[in-house]
């Protein structure tokens, strides 16, 4: 499918460049093929020139430089300097400034060859000039257009400086809506691919593996992280793979660890999951299901949503884990069904009256959190058919408070002992 000129003129924000290009795009239309070549070289020029001007008024010294030299040329009539400048604004442009890549570089270069042979007599044979093909005019305005004059002035270092100041500025959107609009009207708007994988990465390095970054960044990086799965879709989907895999199989301690997985288990992070390759997502099961005792029970927001995909190994860690671990140093605010059936299972097990009865004040607080009660009555009873906890002190009272919260009457109670086979409990 050929790509529509006068489109590709209408996507140049520039208006002087803008102006140039559609001559090129003229003189093409007119069969005016060399002319075609040599307006874009012009239109590309004064892109360039302008975007170094543009980023030098915002304080890059370095840009303040490059274009104070040319207008000193220009002012004194130097006609040497100003070819120079010239000849070395397409390697400025990549080295310097990275508006464009080396790949581009390498296409832009061959317009600098066609222009000079277009602009200057050249001669193929002693009886035959030089002839610019309509194929040769149409893929330079395409070139110029599509790497130089619809890109905004910032997209090497200078852009992701700026878009990572503006993730720290207390002016960047908080609601989604309002980052879509603020992003499309910067350099992501029409991103090289580096710009936008680099920026992907901080994003990513942000929300898994900086424990330190504030809660506000954290939040914008979100945002920011899923407007561009809108923006730009394909590119997104592509890089994030590898942006991923790259990041998770750096992480080397067990902070940067947790914080990856918590950020998995978050709404958001799960969206991420389809992406990370098998290898990340055993890396990240297995240090689960061998998680910090330190940090244990920050294993209860993996159990916030049944769609976690690192439930299945926060369940073996929980399972697995002795009564110190569970209790010693930790409190679970929003305590998860499999740690109430550790406990009560772990309940079941003392071996005299005076453990059963520190323990079962102990558990009190969790059990009456359940949030399946018939579940954990049924748990209760069955560490009922350990003596050592159905003759404690604390058993009836931590049965009676129990039923009390959930309503549960006691003859209920009476009934599913018997049927257990064990005495009434003595209420």
């Amino acid at each position: 499918m050929l790509v529509d000129l006068d489109e590709m003129v209408s996507n140049c924000p520039d208006p002087r460049s803008r102006e140039y290009i559609r001559e090129a795009v003229q003189c093409y239309k007119t069969g005016a093929y060399r002319s075609s070549v040599v307006a874009c070289w012009i239109a590309m020029i004064f892109d360039l020139v302008d975007k170094i001007r543009e980023i030098g008024a915002q304080g890059d010294l370095a840009a303040q430089e490059t274009i104070a030299k040319f207008d000193r040329a220009r002012e004194v009539h130097d006609v040497r300097t100003s070819l120079d400048f010239e000849k070395e604004l397409l390697t400025l442009a990549r080295d310097k400034f990275e508006f464009i890549s080396h790949i581009e570089y390498i296409d832009l270069s061959r317009l600098a060859e066609d222009r000079n042979r277009c602009a200057h007599p050249s001669q193929v044979s002693d009886s035959e000039v030089f002839q610019a093909s309509p194929e040769l005019a149409r893929l330079h305005i395409i070139n110029v257009a599509k790497y130089v004059l619809s890109k905004p002035a910032a997209q090497g270092k200078a852009a992701l400086k700026r878009l990572l100041e503006d993730l720290d500025s207390r002016f960047f959107p908080a609601k989604q809506a309002d980052v879509n609009v603020f992003l499309s009207a910067g350099p992501l708007a029409k991103p090289r691919e580096a710009l936008l994988k680099n920026y992907l990465t901080v994003l990513i390095k942000d929300l898994i593996k900086g424990p330190l970054v504030k809660y506000e960044r954290k939040q914008r990086a979100i945002n920011a992280l899923f407007v561009l799965r809108d923006m730009h879709p394909e590119p997104w989907h592509r890089l994030i793979p590898s942006i991923l895999k790259t990041i998770i199989s750096s992480l080397k301690n067990d902070l940067q660890l947790t914080e990856a997985v918590l950020f998995i288990a978050s709404e958001q992070g799960y969206e991420l999951w389809q992406y990370i390759e098998n290898a990340e997502r055993l890396r990240l099961s297995s240090f689960v299901e061998n998680f910090p005792v330190d940090a244990l029970d920050e294993l209860e927001q993996l159990f916030s949503d049944p769609m976690c995909p690192l439930q299945e190994a926060a369940t073996s860690r929980i399972l697995n884990a002795s009564e110190a671990e569970l209790l010693n140093n930790t409190f679970w605010l929003d305590p998860p069904t499999v740690l109430i059936d550790r406990l009560l299972a772990i309940y079941g097990s003392k071996t005299n009256f005076a453990d059963a009865n520190k323990f079962a004040k102990s558990i009190r607080f969790y059990l009456l959190c359940s949030v399946d009660p018939d579940r954990h009555l049924n748990a209760l009873i069955n560490a009922a058919d350990n003596i050592q906890v159905r003759d404690s002190i604390q058993f009836p009272i931590l049965m009676n408070d129990f039923i009390k919260k959930f309503d549960i009457g006691r003859k209920d109670v009476d009934a599913a002992f018997e049927a257990a086979g064990l005495p009434k409990l003595e209420w």
